[in-house]
């Protein structure tokens, strides 16, 4: 098997890990929609840091290496804008009033959430081991601020904001009260299917290029 599959494979069990590591979160109530829309956060901005590594320690396999910094750089400060509305929105403004999802949401940003945390952990493992068996082609730059994980967040934050529109009556319309006691895994749900669609579409993309790339 060569490189390009095992990267494949590598990518398809990261994403089935934290699939069914998040459905075990919604299933013990250890997670929010704060929770999720900042575990696709770090997700991106972890792809970033690699890529900004990538730039540093191997910048003699990017051929346009203005272009590569250039989609980094606008990635890191598109992220931080993210992350302060993030935080800020989904974090408390939206749970305000509800303690026990306020206090999720702490959990989640101080990195006591051990869901969560493996979730990272999965993230950089599958970075890393990306990152030390792939080599750059010179017509694949960075990841830009419209790459699929990029868009799943864009998506998800706009899903949140009606999801709560929803539960706190914005729309004039509530829940049914037959729903209302899996209203947390109809919450999640959407985000998941989304998260898996767009990365799964990215997989096979990266896998399609690297194969073409070492015939």
């Amino acid at each position: 098997m060569n490189k390009a599959k095992h990267i494949y494979w590598a990518d398809i069990a990261a994403l089935l890990f934290f699939t069914i590591l998040t459905c075990v979160a919604v299933a013990t109530k250890q997670i929010t929609i704060f929770y999720v829309i900042y575990v696709f956060w770090w997700d991106e901005i972890i792809k970033t840091v690699f890529d900004k590594l990538r730039f540093i320690f191997r910048k003699n396999e990017i051929a346009d290496q203005e272009t590569y910094r250039a989609n980094v750089g606008t990635r890191f400060f598109m992220l931080a804008l993210y992350a302060v509305f993030i935080i800020v929105c989904f974090g408390f403004i939206i749970d305000w009033g509800n303690t026990d999802a306020i206090v999720k949401n702490a959990q989640v940003l101080l990195f006591r959430n051990i869901y969560f945390n493996i979730s990272l952990l999965s993230f950089i493992g599958r970075e890393m081991y990306v990152y030390s068996n792939k080599k750059i082609q010179n017509n694949n730059p960075a990841r830009t601020v419209m790459s699929n994980g990029i868009i799943t967040l864009h998506v998800s934050i706009i899903i949140g904001i009606l999801l709560w529109a929803l539960a706190s009556k914005k729309f004039g319309v509530a829940m049914p009260v037959s729903l209302e006691a899996y209203s947390a895994i109809l919450a999640i749900v959407p985000f998941l299917i989304i998260k898996f669609l767009f990365d799964w579409s990215e997989i096979r993309s990266r896998n399609k290029a690297l194969a073409d790339h070492t015939k």
